[in-house]
């Protein structure tokens, strides 16, 4: 008994020992499983830590994405998944560039169109939908000169469908510094022209048709060099020839009816070169020289000197030679228009006015008293003698009529 109670504890002790190896690895175990694990906050920062690293991985690869795609929506979609990422403001910076690379490359491309068109909407389509781009000022620029161009080619094409000269001179007025501005003077030259040729050639033949030296004397007023004047002048010059020539022929009978040298000289005076100056000269002298042979002759010397003296006793004064002079004088006017006009007188009109016997005779008084006797006769001898008044010759003043 005592035996199996030794050995009782020390299989006890056997069976225990095992046990309790068991329970200490696995309480070793445990305690280096407890050492081993971290805590909660350890777990998570590291968890923060692995995720701070996944999100940088994921901005790199996405930023390199984006940069490599090198587009405006590539960017925009690396700023829309990562709006605090490392490259934000780089990624803002790139889309801004890109954007304004492709306003630039829109304005430039619109631009190009609207030259291309070349017309006034195109450049005002650019303008509005590039209200700030780089060719605003000159596409404005080019708006405004193909309005006025329209509106001049506009005009143009109206005034040459009119055809007139006011609607080319309405263009060159409206339009002064238009494209068309030459050929719109040339036009007007040519109508000018024209309208000038057609009224010389309808003044010529107006004035043809009258045929009258006036007619031809005012177109050559009118259109001194028109295409006529040189056949103007002719007619005229023609016609002027024949009217002297006529005035000449009637002049001349005129003068052979008359028959009196005063006729004769009359003809000369007007008619210098016509056809009978040689024959008026030669009967105007046959003419005189036979009336100062049938004019009696005085003394004027005598008469004068004798009716001045007179004049100073009726007058009183002085006589001057100038006074006798000029008593000379009109006797021997008074005698030659006497010896012009003998013919025109009545024998008895000469028997009575010119007297040599009375005191102091005179040329004066007989030229008066000729011409009022003639002149009367004549009145006499009208068929209508009509009521009057009736105008008598102005009477000479008689130097000696104190003597009578």
């Amino acid at each position: 008994m005592t035996d199996d109670w030794r050995q009782q504890p020390a299989r006890a002790r056997r069976v225990a020992f095992p046990k309790l190896a068991i329970v200490a690895v696995i309480a070793g175990a445990a305690l280096a499983s407890a050492c081993s694990q971290p805590s909660d906050s350890q777990q998570t920062a590291q968890q923060q830590a692995a995720d701070e690293q996944s999100r940088k991985e994921a901005d790199e690869k996405a930023w390199a994405d984006a940069e490599k795609a090198g587009t405006a929506a590539a960017y925009t979609a690396y700023l829309q998944n990562f709006g605090s990422g490392a490259h934000v403001s780089e990624a803002s910076q790139r889309i801004v560039a890109l954007n304004e690379t492709a306003r630039k490359a829109a304005d430039e491309k619109a631009w190009a169109d609207a030259e291309k068109a070349g017309t006034a909407a195109a450049y005002t389509a650019y303008i509005q939908n590039f209200g700030g781009g780089a060719h605003v000022a000159e596409a404005r620029q080019r708006v405004a000169e193909l309005s006025r161009k329209e509106a001049d080619d506009k005009a143009w094409a109206d005034a040459v469908r009119a055809g007139t000269a006011a609607a080319l001179t309405a263009y060159t007025q409206n339009f002064s510094s238009g494209a068309h501005v030459a050929e719109a003077r040339q036009r007007l030259a040519t109508l000018d022209e024209q309208a000038r040729k057609d009224a010389d050639d309808k003044a010529w033949a107006d004035a043809d048709k009258a045929g009258t030296a006036a007619a031809f004397n005012g177109y050559i007023q009118k259109f001194g060099s028109g295409a006529h004047a040189a056949e103007a002048r002719q007619r005229l010059a023609a016609l002027d020839e024949q009217a002297r020539k006529e005035a000449d022929e009637k002049a001349w009978a005129d003068a052979e009816k008359a028959g009196t040298a005063s006729a004769f000289t009359s003809y000369v005076q007007k008619f210098g070169s016509g056809a009978h100056v040689a024959e008026a000269r030669k009967r105007a002298a046959a003419l005189e020289t036979q009336g100062r042979k049938e004019v009696p002759t005085i003394d004027i010397q005598k008469t004068c000197q004798l009716a001045a003296g007179a004049m100073v006793k009726l007058m009183g004064g002085t006589t001057t030679e100038q006074d006798i002079n000029a008593c000379l004088d009109s006797e021997q006017k008074a005698r030659d228009q006497i010896i012009k006009d003998r013919a025109t007188y009545s024998s008895a009109d000469k028997v009575q006015c010119m007297r040599t016997g009375v005191y102091l005779p005179s040329y004066v008084e007989w030229l008066t008293c000729l011409e009022m006797e003639r002149d009367v006769r004549k009145m006499q001898q009208e068929e209508r003698f009509g009521s009057g008044p009736w105008t008598l010759p102005r009477v000479r003043p008689a130097i000696n009529s104190a003597g009578r």
